[in-house]
């Protein structure tokens, strides 16, 4: 029923109400799905709202209203086909379902795209992407962009601090892994 008259509200052109009744429907034992999420979003971005359209997408995400990887990574492309430019927010929510899948070649690949398009991580995109690698085991990666967060002068939020302090002693000792997490503990 709701999913009908958010669908009536943003053909009518009241998206306003439509986010009020999202936000109603977040609020109460009634969750809001995928489609109606993506109707606001259309609806947002028919209204040149494209900003509020980005931060109403990742919020779903970090939700885990689109459970499905592929299903989040199409409507990432509809966005982006529609002339959006994802915002620092939308693009690292999307990096940690990518990692969080285990594709962490495509969140690689993902991040560096963004960058030749202007969009540089900020500390918030490199502590999550530095954490999911490690939380994988993925050492190598981490480092790699662990090092690269450090040269642009960011630094490990307390989360991934622990996380390294935590995995230290599973980290082998030759490893240049280790002679970062030693820099960071002596500063």
């Amino acid at each position: 029923m709701y999913g009908t008259v958010v669908n009536g509200l943003c053909k009518a052109g009241h998206t306003s109400k439509a986010l009020e009744l999202l936000r109603f429907m977040e609020a109460s034992s009634c969750k809001p799905n995928v489609y109606q999420y993506n109707t606001i979003i259309d609806s947002l971005c028919k209204d040149k709202m494209v900003d509020h359209a980005l931060e109403i997408f990742a919020k779903m995400v970090e939700k885990g209203v689109v459970a499905d990887r592929n299903l989040a990574m199409d409507l990432f492309d509809e966005l982006c086909l529609k002339g959006l430019k994802p915002n620092v927010r939308t693009y690292t929510v999307m990096i940690s379902v990518y990692c969080q899948e285990g594709l962490f070649g495509i969140a690689k690949e993902f991040v560096r795209k963004r960058e030749e398009n202007g969009y540089l991580p900020n500390s918030v995109t490199y502590n999550v992407i530095v954490q999911e690698f490690l939380k994988q085991n993925e050492f190598q990666e981490a480092n790699i962009f662990l090092e690269e967060m450090i040269d642009r002068g960011f630094f490990p939020d307390a989360t991934t601090f622990s996380l390294l302090l935590h995995l230290t002693p599973s980290i082998r000792q030759d490893s240049p892994m280790q002679t970062i997490v030693q820099k960071l503990v002596n500063l």
